[in-house]
């Protein structure tokens, strides 16, 4: 992200931020989400709000600016990242079924709508 066109004056305390990709800080804090507590004269002081894992919340970490991300963005922990890929994989198994048991005469498109529907129901559920 060196080139990202962020600078120290990008930032003012009480910002809320993204790790996105620390050029040269653990890979662990990409994708947390924290506060500006600080600046000082080469990094932004973060306090990690929600980490990529739970047990780095609450520390302050420093990086570059061009490494911060202005506003909360994405899903930050990698636990709820899994999550999200495991749930995107059933929504799609189940959406192939029930284009093959369609293709197949098996069921009707308003039936494969309504086992569409109740799919997704019982994922967020």
């Amino acid at each position: 992200m060196l080139g990202s066109g962020r600078t120290l004056r990008s930032f003012k305390v009480g910002d809320k931020v993204t790790v996105r990709g620390p050029s040269d800080r653990p890979l662990y804090h990409h994708g947390s989400h924290g506060t500006v507590v600080t600046i000082g004269t080469k990094r932004v002081h973060v306090r990690i709000d929600k980490a990529a894992f739970e047990s780095h919340d609450g520390k302050v970490a420093n990086f570059l600016p061009g490494d911060l991300e202005p506003g909360h963005v994405g899903t930050p922990r990698n636990s709820d990242r899994m999550n999200d890929a495991f749930t995107a994989l059933k929504l799609a198994a189940g959406t192939d079924l029930v284009a093959v048991a369609m293709g197949a005469g098996v069921i009707t498109a308003e039936q494969g709508e309504q086992i569409k529907a109740a799919w997704v129901s019982h994922l967020q559920g």
